[in-house]
């Protein structure tokens, strides 16, 4: 497909869960399986924004007559998910890390920031609107292609859950209403697909290397616009896989193409991506109709020597070069840079082991044992790995005995109890075991013999001493 030829222009949204509480109250932003406590059940209507118009798409929705139900959970939902109570200000956690966003995109930082309200009235926020702000403009990023300029960074509340509906309602859950969200808006800047992908992926790396968003399904959301000579502007969303955005993007420029052949109207309208690629009517294109000042919360007042203050995170791309000047390999530099562990594996590095096994030992051997005993959601703490290292350092145990330590530990025993299980033997005495073993078994090949004299020693001497001795003893 000759992109160029077709006219497309495309723009990018991107919405990402931050790792904080909740924006306007101080509820945990963590999602429950758990039965519902309560149910509420709302009509919501749409109403006039700043202009003194009713927005489009609000009408539209209103329009449907729907009862809209809600689950609530006591653990992470208050009176103001519930709309009963007004909201608290602003969670500075999530203010600061906004800040630190914006820098990171070379924006302009808004120096007074006034929380607005966006009428959404799909039963995705219970009070008819989502509170929203401007925090950043005028910003951009660097691609192969050159720049892409990003024109709005806002810091806004999730919307609910949805989690079933019929023909008559839509049922939501209120544990995600209220996590904070980044929404960084580019220009219509790419002209390709693989254009569009490399911007999404270096803008989540961006995110990302603050160490404090979400990771997960529906943790991160990209919309894509789109446009094609003749039409207007299409927004699609539920983009959730970027390797799908060739498929996607290509199913769009042939359904607008077949539109405008038919001397049809193209775009002005929000299309919801499907499992196949093609997409499907959800709304008209909402207008500023929507926004209307919030009058519950002051305006938010740029502190601009402390947003200077703020030290920036190294850029995940920058630690993936500092590793592979480590000697790791290219993978594995890439899966720790890109891990939420990159901090544990910095610190570790400080007692100067070996640092292809400690970021092995991170990421390969503690999923081979969760899955080994059939464990999903549990994790290692960062203070184990810290003091089996540190043990390791101080040769309180060997390097053959992590896996070992690291599956008892998973079990329920403690690192000081197991480590005694461990501690490494004399070379005097490592000799005298191995000779003997070497002795009784004379006609096995090496590797067996190594692999008997490990069986034996469990864990409590180096391999490569191991095979060393044995390699002298059958010369």
């Amino acid at each position: 497909m000759n992109y160029g030829t077709i006219g497309l222009k495309a723009g990018l949204e991107i919405h990402q869960q931050l790792d904080t509480g909740k924006l306007f109250s101080r509820c945990d932003s963590k999602l429950t399986k758990d039965i519902a406590d309560t149910k509420i059940k709302r009509k919501l209507r749409a109403t006039t924004g700043e202009s003194g118009k009713i927005d489009i798409a609000a009408s539209f929705e209103t329009s449907k007559n729907l009862d809209y139900i809600y689950e609530v959970h006591n653990s992470n939902t208050s009176l103001i998910e519930t709309d009963e109570e007004p909201p608290l200000e602003v969670d500075e956690e999530a203010l600061s890390l906004i800040y630190t966003v914006c820098r990171l995109l070379n924006c302009k930082i808004i120096p007074f920031i006034q929380i607005m309200r966006k009428t959404v009235v799909d039963g995705s926020n219970t009070s008819g609107f989502q509170r929203t702000c401007l925090v950043g403009t005028d910003g951009y990023i660097e691609t192969s292609k050159g720049k892409v300029s990003i024109e709005s960074v806002i810091l806004e509340e999730d919307s609910a859950r949805r989690v079933s509906e019929d023909k008559n309602s839509v049922t939501y859950r209120l544990d995600r209403l209220g996590i904070p969200l980044i929404e960084i808006t580019t220009a219509p800047e790419m002209h390709d697909p693989d254009h569009i992908k490399e911007t999404a992926q270096k803008i989540g790396m961006i995110l990302r290397s603050t160490g404090k968003v979400k990771r997960g399904i529906g943790t991160i959301r990209q919309d894509v616009n789109i446009s094609i000579s003749g039409g207007g502007r299409v927004e699609l969303k539920g983009v959730q896989e970027i390797k799908e955005i060739q498929k996607i993007v290509d199913s769009e420029i042939e359904r607008q193409q077949d539109e405008l052949s038919m001397n049809r109207k193209v775009g002005g309208e929000v299309r919801n991506v499907k499992a196949d690629a093609t997409s499907k009517f959800l709304r008209p294109m909402p207008t500023s109709a929507r926004m209307y000042p919030e009058t519950d919360l002051p305006i938010i007042q740029t502190n601009f020597n402390k947003l200077n203050s703020i030290k920036l995170p190294e850029l995940i791309s920058t630690r993936k070069e500092r590793y592979l000047k480590l000697g790791l390999n290219e993978e594995l530099s890439s899966m720790i840079a890109n891990s939420a562990r990159s901090n544990v594996f910095d610190k570790i590095l400080e007692t100067e082991i070996n640092p292809t096994l400690i970021a092995t030992t991170i990421l390969s051997t503690s999923k081979e044992i969760k899955r080994k005993l059939k464990i999903n959601s549990w994790k290692f703490p960062d203070k184990f790995y810290f003091d089996m290292f540190s043990l390791l350092a101080n040769s309180k145990i060997t390097k053959d005995s992590l896996s070992e330590i690291m599956e008892r530990f998973t079990k329920g025993e403690t690192l000081d109890n197991i480590s005694k299980s461990y501690k490494p033997i004399s070379d005097s005495e490592l000799q005298k075991i191995v000779e003997k073993i070497v002795k009784s078994n004379s006609k096995l090949p090496k590797g067996a013999l190594i692999g008997n004299a490990m069986s034996e020693l469990a864990g409590r001497a180096d391999g490569k001493k191991v095979a060393k001795i044995i390699e002298e003893l059958t010369k």
